[in-house]
């Protein structure tokens, strides 16, 4: 659903801003000697997915994707990572072959049910072909709840780097079920009128079972009135999604 899901816990924290490259190591490494003097926790997390699907829209062609990422978070609740997947995008005949994240924020928690986490989120997209600059930064507002319910506040004020605001309105919903099993509902409202002429909305279903050490997530994505400048129909319709992934 977010985003919740999309990014297993570095994605439930939410993400991101730091530039490229040197600052977001420089980040990180900033994080890694904090941690001498205060309790820290790097991890890292690995994927293989049918379909690398965002906010309802396939960013991986219908196809495989492969993600990797990785972050650092502290007793006092600052957090910072970075995470990247192949992609598949083609707009304009300009092609997105990759996208790398970055992100650093701070949660709380406010008792055993509540938490909040805020964090500035950067979208860059390596290699891209063509002379437009896609690369974004977003704000991200997430409230917890029990860890079994997320509510999640978007915005930035250049999507895509064009210069127009998008904001994005997320709730997800988790539950336990038996023989291991867990059943995730989340629904999205992502407002892209300002770029593209209209918002859309944005669903989705899926069970989850630990196989060992790999984690298995079956799950179910459609949208409604997508916009063609966001994603066609052939990326934006129902599809079922299988992703493996492991988190150490």
């Amino acid at each position: 659903m977010v985003a919740v899901l999309r990014r297993c816990r570095a994605r439930s924290n939410f993400r991101r801003l730091v530039r490229l490259g040197s600052v977001g190591i420089g980040l990180l490494t900033f994080f890694a000697a904090y941690g001498n003097a205060q309790a820290q926790e790097l991890t890292t997390y690995i994927a293989l997915t049918s379909d690398y699907v965002n906010r309802g829209v396939s960013n991986s062609d219908g196809h495989a994707a492969a993600q990797l990422g990785f972050d650092v978070s502290t007793e006092v609740g600052l957090f910072v990572g970075v995470w990247a997947s192949t992609t598949d995008i083609t707009t304009g005949g300009r092609h997105r072959p990759r996208e790398v994240d970055y992100y650093i924020g701070y949660s709380q928690h406010f008792d055993n049910d509540w938490s909040a986490s805020v964090s500035i989120n950067r979208y860059t997209y390596p290699g891209a072909t063509g002379n437009v600059g896609y690369d974004y930064t977003e704000l991200a507002t997430v409230i917890s709840v029990n860890d079994r319910l997320w509510f999640e506040v978007d915005y930035t004020d250049s999507f895509y780097g064009h210069g127009e605001p998008a904001y994005n309105l997320a709730a997800l919903a988790s539950w336990p079920l038996p023989a291991s099993l867990s059943l995730a509902v989340g629904v999205g409202y992502f407002d892209v009128s300002k770029l593209a002429g209209s918002a859309y909305t944005y669903w989705q279903i899926g069970v989850s079972r630990p196989l060992g050490w790999v984690t298995a997530d079956l799950r179910y994505h459609d949208t409604s009135n997508v916009p063609p400048l966001i994603g066609s129909t052939d990326l934006a319709n129902a599809r079922l999604v299988l992703t493996f992934s492991v988190v150490f």
